[in-house]
């Protein structure tokens, strides 16, 4: 008996050194496998020469062509970069040719708000000249983040968000969703391995709220967006004036032409914060108050250069927000 304990001890001693030194190795294939080879470059050097304006049948009347007096041109966009070359699951990583073109679309605009920038939200901020590359917020992972998860997978547990800017911001604060659907099924994805959450930003005339919901089509999804939407009020209402200009663009995950429940959230979502909404394609959303918007419109870039098409509009912000309280 003595003789069986002692094996079966030395047996898991073996088992776990093993584990040791397996473990090392394990993780960073199984990573590999899962979001593809990593990529180490710090400034992207490839040129886009994909057409993909014409693919997209995109006229040049639709793009920004002059800065009127006031006026700041906004992009809202799921660019889908969630997945790098070599990934045994998907073959749908973007090349670096492809986030280039996304960066000079991005280029042409004042403001951008992308969702599903997990791959190489730096590179693309410095190759743009945005300010926002250079921010804290953004060295320090992008915001609403959960630590240490970040360090145990940087792609897919990272919010994937980046918002950039001409003018500096005064004011940054983000959240990572308390709210999520849990494991992956054929309706509830699997969102607990993805921090989404949400960016909240202040600059001098306006604020703006950069996100991506809960996906899923369950009734888990359903819930849990409904809970992410009330948090954001909820950080509205402690942060943002009621009279301060505010803009939101958003990869919402809702389907409000579909889902009664959906349309349920989005409404009281609307209300509970004088928005007016602007512009939706899909699950994606401009909203505003206080704001001159026009034109806003969709740009049909998606099975083009992402998944989703992205939004644009024209904002004319009048008033000067008012300081935090």
């Amino acid at each position: 008996m003595v003789c069986r304990i002692w094996t079966m001890s030395l047996s898991r001693r073996s088992s776990c050194s093993l584990g040791k030194i397996l473990f090392p190795w394990l993780v960073p294939a199984i990573l590999t496998a899962c979001v593809g080879t990593f990529e180490t470059k710090e400034a992207l050097t490839s040129t886009c020469s994909i057409n993909w304006q014409g693919q997209a049948r995109i006229s040049f009347s639709s793009l920004p062509a002059s800065r009127a007096d006031g006026a700041l041109h906004v992009l809202v966009w799921n660019i889908h970069d969630r997945l790098l070359s070599g990934s045994m699951f998907s073959s749908s990583g973007h090349t670096e040719e492809e986030v280039i073109c996304i960066g000079d679309l991005a280029s042409q605009f004042d403001l951008v708000l992308f969702q599903e920038a997990f791959v190489r939200p730096a590179q693309l901020a410095r190759y743009t000249r945005h300010v926002w590359s250079n921010h804290l917020m953004f060295t320090e992972g992008g915001g609403a983040d959960w630590w240490p998860l970040r360090a145990m997978c940087e792609i897919c547990l990272s919010p994937g968000l980046l918002l950039l800017a001409q003018e500096k911001p005064e004011f940054v604060h983000a959240e990572p969703y308390e709210a999520f659907s849990g494991w992956n099924t054929e309706l509830n994805k699997a969102d607990d391995f993805f921090s989404k959450g949400f960016q909240l930003v202040q600059f001098s005339r306006f604020w703006v709220l950069n996100s991506h919901m809960d996906s899923g089509r369950g009734q888990a999804s359903i819930e849990a967006r409904a809970l992410q939407f009330r948090q954001i009020t909820a950080a509205l209402t402690r942060f943002v004036p009621n009279n301060a200009a505010l803009f939101i663009g958003m990869d919402s995950n809702l389907r409000p032409e579909e889902e009664e429940q959906d349309r349920k959230i989005l409404r009281e979502f609307l209300e509970a914060n004088a928005l007016t909404l602007i512009r939706q394609s899909g699950p994606d959303l401009i909203a505003s108050r206080n704001l001159e918007i026009e034109q806003p419109q969709s740009l049909p870039l998606k099975d083009v250069l992402s998944d989703h098409n992205a939004l644009s509009a024209i904002m004319f912000p009048s008033s000067v927000s008012e300081p935090l309280p």
